[in-house]
């Protein structure tokens, strides 16, 4: 078993089995998110204690996500203390994880590995959910870890998470492996950036050739797909799809065309 293996393991136990208050406020923000037991056994999710020897291999996994503080403090750093979930490959092979400290606190987000796992290549979930796609023939493409988690546990089982990136080649490429039809539920942020996200998508898609069904589901401004989903139920949200004619795919990818030619500084007025 690879040392990977070993630290997720003993992340995972250390969430199962330690009744420490420092894990259970960890516990405690994944149960305010909607987060069940069966759902932190089922997807490995873990903890990594404050005060944990964190090894070589691991604590210099990959490259930084940021510059090193004052003391040259670095990865371990963005381990410590933190929330752990597993990250595997299409055919259930451990890649990486991702961590986060159990708050709300505004700016708290996922800290990623960076190399040699490539969030990019990979899509989060989509070892559990590659066959419910398959045979549904449909995926629904969310943005972040909590929102496929709380979409499978609520039922929805051909879902998978970009990772907070942008949907790359490479995961276009996955997807049309298993199925023809594409449901974007992406978060919808006041700075529009969610909706932006989303537009280069559809972009993505129609300049792949992804030629076949593409829906969307529009929330209201602020609201996280996991979140609408634990307010609202499933129901709500799937009322929402809307199927995509070839018409609004090809406005919309023109709109990004144009957008990018406007900030190289070319002429857009065609």
């Amino acid at each position: 078993m690879s040392y990977l293996n070993q630290f997720i393991e003993k992340c995972q136990a250390t969430f199962t089995k330690d009744r420490s208050s420092e894990v259970k406020v960890a516990k405690d923000y994944l149960s305010s998110r909607g987060i069940s037991d069966d759902s932190i056994e089922i997807h490995k999710i873990g903890y990594c204690l404050k005060s944990e020897s964190i090894p070589d291999e691991i604590k210099f996994y990959g490259k930084p996500s940021g510059s090193f503080d004052s003391n040259g403090n670095g990865h371990s750093y963005s381990i410590l203390g933190r929330i752990v979930v597993p990250i595997y490959s299409e055919f259930s092979t451990l890649v990486g994880f991702a961590t986060r400290k159990p708050s709300l606190e505004p700016g708290n987000t996922w800290w990623n590995l960076s190399s040699p796992f490539k969030k990019g290549e990979h899509l989060f979930l989509l070892n559990k959910t590659r066959r419910n796609i398959f045979e549904k023939n449909k995926i629904y493409l969310v943005e972040g870890y909590i929102d496929a988690i709380i979409l499978y546990q609520e039922g929805i089982k051909e879902v998978a998470a970009l990772m907070g990136i942008h949907l790359t080649s490479r995961k276009i490429g996955l997807i049309a492996r298993y199925c023809d039809n594409i449901c974007l539920c992406l978060d919808v942020d006041e700075n529009n950036s969610g909706q932006k996200g989303r537009d280069k998508a559809i972009h993505a898609l129609r300049d792949f050739n992804f030629q076949k069904s593409i829906s969307i589901i529009d929330l209201p401004v602020g609201e996280d797909p996991d979140i609408y989903v634990i307010n609202e139920g499933i129901s709500s949200l799937l009322e929402k799809e809307k199927v995509l004619s070839k018409s609004e795919i090809k406005e919309i990818s023109k709109k990004i065309l144009m957008q990018r030619r406007k900030n190289k500084g070319g002429y857009a007025g065609r």
